[in-house]
């Protein structure tokens, strides 16, 4: 009889997917932690995830992080059970279904501007029947082969994540038909560049960045998506009775910079 699930290299039940931490903490009603790394040291990686948050965000937007890099920091993630979000470039299909088929557990995109380019992203990303994903199977997501072909469509797209980040008051027109897709597993609301379309840049508290915050969570919870965005120590408890149930506090660069400033600052009294 021909093998049903031909990438198996054994038995269809032996190899699996990593499940997620994350969708693993959220169905049990918890709060998923991130830590953000904007540097693409496999170390730093390793540092954090040793910390044991639920995952740590890792950047191909705003970073010179290469993809054998990141597939690194995937790596070191992995070693301590964290999933890895990957901030993806806006650019080709593969520039989403890379870090992906490098194990990474989600992926971050960034300014999607609507519904439409919502269901572009979720076909981009997700197999049959949710999309029109492109199947390999011979990569890190997939043990090498290892898993079987109808386990491995099964569960990327059932352990995989999508969030799709709200920075554009264009989305947020679209905000309730973004939420209704199948295949969008997730709203970011990002603060930042989102204070930079109302001209109202690093205000992110302001009234205005407020009432947006609120209705990202509110809509994503009530269409039973991942509420996401970042946070600071002093708001976690605010973010999360808002709703978010996925937050990032910290970031690599701030803990080195604070770090060396302060290591610095022992030499103040004596000056140079």
């Amino acid at each position: 009889m021909p093998d049903a699930q031909p990438y198996a290299a054994g038995p269809a039940t032996q190899y699996k997917m990593r499940p997620s931490r994350v969708l693993r903490t959220i169905a049990a009603g918890g709060v998923a932690r991130v830590l953000k790394l904007n540097t693409s040291d496999a170390k730093v990686a390793e540092i954090f995830a040793q910390a044991q948050p639920d995952a740590l965000w890792l950047c191909q937007e705003h970073t010179t992080a290469s993809l054998e890099a990141i597939e690194h920091q995937i790596r070191a993630a992995k070693a301590s059970d964290v999933d890895t979000l990957v901030r993806v470039a806006r650019g080709s299909y593969s520039d989403y279904v890379r870090p992906l088929e490098a194990d990474a557990t989600g992926l971050i995109v960034p300014h999607v501007m609507g519904a439409a380019d919502a269901r572009a992203v979720r076909d981009m990303t997700k197999f049959m029947p949710l999309g029109r994903r492109a199947i390999d199977g011979g990569n890190n997501d997939a043990m090498y082969t290892r898993v079987g072909m109808l386990d491995y469509i099964a569960a990327a797209n059932t352990e995989r994540f999508v969030l799709h980040q709200i920075e554009d008051p264009e989305a947020l027109d679209e905000i309730e038909a973004m939420a209704e897709i199948e295949g969008v597993d997730g709203l970011f609301f990002g603060p930042g560049d989102y204070s930079m379309r109302l001209g109202i840049p690093g205000q992110i508290q302001d009234p205005q960045i407020v009432k947006v915050r609120e209705r990202v969570a509110e809509v994503a919870r009530r269409h039973g998506k991942i509420a996401a965005t970042v946070a600071g120590k002093a708001n976690v408890k605010d973010y999360v009775s808002m709703g978010y149930n996925l937050l990032n506090i910290g970031a690599d660069v701030i803990a080195l910079a604070s770090y060396a400033d302060d290591a610095l600052s022992a030499f103040d009294e004596i000056g140079r």
